[in-house]
């Protein structure tokens, strides 16, 4: 059976590698998976496909409007018989032309409005909406009216039978990976809490590996503690590497604000890494136990997280324990086969369930403005009409 998972582009993060481990999990359950790029070619585009993967694109071009855009991604939809959509508003506009027998599945991988909105806005028009997290799902219950029954919440998931480096030598310390950006991960706190075990452990050091707005930030901030000694910037960090550079250390550093399917921290914990974390309920703490696997402070107190860090750096007895509770604990709850068997449930159930009514109708609305002008003008006539005071 063809799946197609739609996506804006394969860019670098976490929502990239949940694709890929979905595509990994289809595959081995017999489906015949294709990624569609519907606005870009992102970065790591080539890189999924010299890794084997069937990644196609539709992509705009400045001379189509819109609405010639979002019905050739239609053209393309049409060939599968499941999608999974991530975050994707043209496709969203254009589902009520697809077959009857068509089996539609947003996904929300994080608590942003346009994820929330996206996936909520063309409701009858597809069969469930996948949550990676219950608080987004609350959320599509509480503000956009979704009915309980069409969400279903399926936490990101780890091959955990292909994946495991707890024999590892761990030579390195203390790593972050992930973007650098306050906001969602927290990365201007990770220079206060480092100052503060540095000031116990002068020798302490720790590799960030990522980009994103805040780095240049970040990078004075650690200049102005006089943390170079202590913090590597490290760059962005290759897909295929991630689990063989994290087992090469043994903690991770995830000061997060917020977070949709933590990947990072499962990614850690399953080689061996012990993890600390701010307790975010819904997200962390439903990965995290507290002193048994990880540790857990309060959102905002670097002071608590730094104190979790030297209670654990002055008794390294536990170390070993609650490394082997980290990686079992992922094994047992998080696991690509646990993950495809709750797919595999939800796609049976989906076809079969009667045939949706299609509308036969294009939602402008979801596509914003100028809809039916080339892409090219319409920056300039959206310039036009502000200046006529007709435009906000």
């Amino acid at each position: 059976m063809k799946v197609g998972i739609v996506t804006y582009a394969l860019n670098i993060g976490g929502v990239e590698r949940v694709i890929l481990n979905l595509y990994q999990g289809l595959l081995a359950h017999g489906y015949q998976p294709t990624i569609i790029e519907i606005m870009k070619k992102g970065e790591w585009s080539e890189k999924f496909q010299s890794m084997g993967l069937q990644v196609e694109q539709v992509l705009p071009s400045q001379w189509e409007s819109k609405k010639k855009h979002a019905f050739r991604i239609l053209n393309k939809l049409k060939e599968y018989r499941l999608l999974f959509l991530n975050d994707v508003q043209y496709a969203h506009s254009i589902l009520g032309f697809l077959p009857p027998a068509t089996r539609v599945f947003p996904i929300v991988h994080g608590d942003l409005e346009s994820m929330l909105y996206n996936a909520s806005f063309n409701i009858s028009q597809i069969q469930n909406i996948l949550c990676v997290n219950p608080i987004l799902a609350e959320r599509l219950t509480k503000e956009y009216a979704v009915p309980q029954g069409m969400i279903h919440v399926v936490p990101n998931c780890l091959d955990t039978e292909n994946i495991s480096h707890t024999t590892t030598l761990k030579t390195k310390e203390f790593v972050y990976l992930g973007r650098l950006n306050d906001f969602e991960k927290g990365v201007m706190d990770i220079p206060e809490i480092m100052k503060i075990v540095s000031e116990n452990f002068p020798l302490v050091h720790l590799d960030i590996y990522g980009s994103g707005t805040h780095e240049e930030a970040l990078r004075n901030k650690i200049r102005s503690f006089g943390l170079e000694g202590n913090i590597s910037l490290k760059g962005e960090l290759d897909p295929e590497k991630v689990h063989d550079t994290l087992s090469h250390y043994k903690y991770l550093i995830f000061p997060s604000k917020f977070e949709s399917g933590a990947l990072v921290l499962k990614e850690a914990m399953l080689n061996g890494l012990i993890p600390f974390a701010y307790r975010l309920p819904g997200q962390t703490d439903v990965i995290v136990t507290h002193g048994k696997n990880g540790f857990l402070a309060e959102p905002g107190n670097i002071s608590e997280f730094a104190a979790h860090i030297l209670a654990l750096y002055t008794n390294q007895e536990l170390v070993k324990e609650i490394s082997e509770n980290a990686v079992s604990s992922i094994q047992k709850n998080f696991s690509l086969k646990v993950m495809m068997h709750a797919y595999q449930q939800i796609i049976e159930l989906a076809l079969k369930s009667p045939d949706p009514q299609r509308s036969g109708r294009l939602e402008i609305e979801i596509l914003e403005d100028f809809t039916y002008l080339p892409l090219i003008l319409i920056r300039p006539f959206r310039k036009v009409l502000r200046g006529l005071g007709l435009y906000k």
